[in-house]
This record gives structure tokens, sequence and C-alpha cells, in this order.
């Protein structure tokens, strides 16, 4: 357990960095109140921020932020208890696990410089955003390899990429939830100690960047969607497009051969001399006429050009 002290003007305040909930119960200083925070938070494994501002003892903010760091392991879950009041900061848990821009100790010295304890509560959540920022980077790469692949060829394993690229930038997303309802709970119960707070303010310029990174890389994949969705539907009409052709041209062969593949006794063709080669030729001239009139009325133009470089013919498909 550490129990830090810091000078808050006039005042002192105290910070509990304890382990586990364990400890916590066995320590001596806390009160019916903490000791109700801490039965109710035992079994906790998910988020849960409580603001009340009309208690005996002042403002307390408590609950629990519950991030899970593995979209592929979501059972594992980082857990931060905390309770505050205008004179103590208790947390409960580790920060080993988040990929903080300081080191922990240099972090806990930060905190321990906070006016306040529910500063150093602020201080905690905005160093939890950075796991935020290394993810969407993560997910910026795969964008941009994403938008590459499109660009040279689309197949049917590029969907899969883009919408796991939604999936995960919506998991990344959800974990920045809690964090926004630490800020603004925070503000609706010390408005008045924080008011023009600079710890306050930089959490919250750190949120605004957050959410326009969720914007601008939720529209870019958005694009990616509807790009695939109109190619894909492109490739389906194109492909419905050549078999109404080739079905079109096929039509005089697949007539004139029913005809001729019945079975009368008296069918005077079969007495010519040249009514084989005649048919064939009779054949062969009504599918290319039959063609040509598709293609004097521009019904057989672009069939199966789906390379996206310009001029190529895309024959794979």
């Amino acid at each position: 357990m550490q129990e830090n002290k810091a000078d808050n003007r006039s005042e002192e305040w105290r910070w509990y960095r304890l382990r586990d909930i364990q400890e916590a119960s066995e320590h001596t200083d806390f009160g019916a109140s903490v000791k109700e925070w801490l039965t109710e938070s035992v079994s906790r494994v998910h988020n849960r921020t409580r603001a009340v501002s009309h208690l005996q003892e002042g403002p307390v903010l408590s609950g629990t932020l519950a991030l899970g760091m593995n979209p592929e392991n979501q059972g594992r879950r980082l857990l931060l208890h905390y309770y505050v009041t205008e004179r103590q900061l208790i947390t409960i848990g580790s920060l080993d696990e988040v990929p903080v821009r300081m080191n922990l100790s240099e972090l806990y010295e930060a905190v321990e410089r906070c006016p306040h304890p529910v500063e150093g509560l602020l201080t905690l959540a905005g160093e939890v955003l950075e796991t935020f920022f290394i993810k969407v980077d993560e997910i910026e790469k795969r964008v941009t390899e994403v938008e590459e692949a499109m660009s040279r060829r689309n197949d049917k394993f590029m969907l899969k990429r883009i919408i796991g690229l939604r999936s995960d930038l919506t998991y990344w997303n959800s974990q920045v939830v809690p964090v926004k309802e630490i800020r603004f709970a925070a503000e609706e119960v010390f408005h008045e100690t924080l008011g023009e707070s600079g710890i306050m303010h930089r959490l919250q310029l750190r949120l605004n960047r957050v959410g326009m990174l969720q914007r601008e890389y939720g529209d870019e994949i958005d694009s990616l969607l509807r790009v695939d969705d109109n190619l894909t539907n492109y490739r389906s009409n194109d492909i419905m497009k050549a078999l109404t052709v080739y079905t079109v041209m096929l039509t005089p062969t697949t007539a004139l051969g029913a005809i001729w593949g019945m079975n009368f006794e008296h069918m005077p063709e079969l007495g010519w001399k040249w009514g084989y080669a005649a048919s064939l030729l009779f054949i062969l001239g009504s599918t290319v006429a039959t063609y040509l009139w598709l293609k004097r009325r521009q019904l057989t133009g672009d069939l199966l050009r789906m390379d996206m470089r310009s001029g190529k013919d895309d024959s794979d498909f």
C-alpha cells in the first residue's frame, strides 16, 4: 500500500494506492461509506460511475474503470476501483498494463502534485487514453494498407478486412466512454473545486482529440465499405450484362438447333446434299448478326472490366 500526500495550498489530501480490495478492507482509516463502496466493488468487473454531492462527508465520486486491453480476449480486463472525496483519493488496482506516456513512477508523482484528489483521478484517466492513441495508430496503418490493396484489386477478402477494421475501431471507441463519464461526473460533483482546472481542460482536449480520430477513421472506413459495395454492385451488374448478351447471342443457335433436332420422318432438309453445311452457316450468320445488332445498340461494351487502374482489362475476376 502507498499513502501519498500533496499540498493543496492550505490543505492536505491523501492518496491511498492499494493493490487489491482485501488490503483496502483491512485498512483502519476508512469509514462506513468507504467500506460500503468496497463491499459493492468486490465482484464488479464492469464500468460503474457514481457521483453523489449531498453526503455528510461532502461530494463523493466513486466507481470502477474496467478496460478491455485486448479485443480478442475480452474476458481480460484492467480494473481500477476509485473513491474520491475532498480530502482523499483511494485507488485499487494497477496500471502496469497501460502503455502510458511516462513511466509509472513519473505518473504517480504527477498525481501527487495535483492540488486536489479529483484532479489526481483525472490525471490517471488522461493517461489511460494513451492506449487508444496507440491502437488507433495501428488502425491507421491497416486502413492505409486496405486502401492501397483496393486501388489495385478488389476481391472477396477485402470486405472481411474492412469489417475487421470497423469492428476493432468500434471496440476501442467503446473503451473511451467510461473515461468520458468520469470527466463529466467529476465536474458534476466537484464543479466548484475544479473551476478552471488546467488538468480537466487537458483531459477534455485529449477527449476531443480522441473524438476527432474516432470520427475521421470511422468516416474513412465507412467510405471503404461504400466503395466495396459499389464495386460489388458494378461487378454483379456487369456479370449479369455479360450473361444476358451471351444468352441473346446463342438464341438463334438454340432455336434452330431445336427445330432441326426434331425427329420427323418427312423433313425436306434431310435430303439436301449441302443441308448440314448450309445449316451451320445459317446458324453462324444468325449469331454474328445478333452480335452486330447488340454492338450497334452499345450493349456489349465494358464487359467485366474491374481493374481499378484506368484502361486495364481485368480478365482474372
